[in-house]
């Protein structure tokens, strides 16, 4: 009984020292077919991000969200673009996730080899790493910057 309970200790002192980005790779994909209520409720009660209004880039609208970590250095944003419904009712949205860690591109990054996705371009420009991921439903896009100070995520359904 007393192992267990050191053992309980132990393991939450261990979680609780780590940090892993909020939003796996697979949250991610899910995202870009929730109900705007479904999105909402699951970023900001789930996964504790906060919301900080709307944003307008290349003429469509964005919601943007924080988590609510008081560390600027650990900050991940999401922006989903405004949903959209295609012929058959189905609801689509594009996911962009930003990271000032490095930890966190590179998790998501392996996250996204061992997904159903193929790995169908990798290249660079002058600033960034660019890994290009497909198959039949969903595309994604993971930058991870040469300065190592930032990557983003761009996932949606085709």
């Amino acid at each position: 009984m007393i192992r267990r309970y050191l053992f309980a200790i132990l393991l939450s002192f261990v979680c609780s020292a780590g940090y892993a980005q909020s939003l796996s790779f697979a949250d991610l994909q899910s995202l870009t077919n929730m109900a705007d209520n479904q999105a909402h409720d699951y970023l900001l009660l789930s996964k504790g991000f906060k919301s900080v209004g709307g944003q307008v880039l290349n003429g469509r609208n964005f919601e943007l969200f924080k988590s609510n970590r008081t560390d600027p250095d650990k900050a991940e944003t999401i922006s989903l673009r405004a949903s959209t419904t295609g012929i058959s009712g189905n609801v689509s949205r594009q996911v962009i996730y930003f990271t000032l860690r490095e930890q966190d591109i590179e998790s998501l990054l392996e996250q996204a080899r061992r997904s159903t996705m193929a790995l169908v371009f990798r290249g660079s420009d002058q600033y960034k790493d660019i890994y290009r991921f497909d198959n039949s439903l969903f595309m994604a896009i993971i930058s991870a910057r040469f300065d190592k100070k930032s990557g983003s995520v761009v996932i949606e359904e085709k």
